[in-house]
């Protein structure tokens, strides 16, 4: 498999996990205050951060 390929199959995996975790992000936010675990959007938010680095990354590889 070449290289281009195998980047746009992680970028592809790269955007289903963002959108799932700003899902979650999301779902959390909508309950009430006193309800919401921080600890798991604290968590989440991080995973966001990662995965918004990674598909940069792939991103600046395939513009090569």
């Amino acid at each position: 498999m070449t290289k281009n390929k195998e980047y746009r199959r992680q970028l592809e995996s790269q955007h289903r996990a963002l959108d799932e975790h700003l899902q979650k992000i999301a779902g959390e936010l909508s309950r009430p205050p006193e309800q919401q675990r921080q600890g798991l959007i604290a968590k989440w938010e991080k995973t966001v951060a990662v995965c918004r680095q990674q598909i940069a990354k792939l991103e600046r590889r395939l513009e090569r």
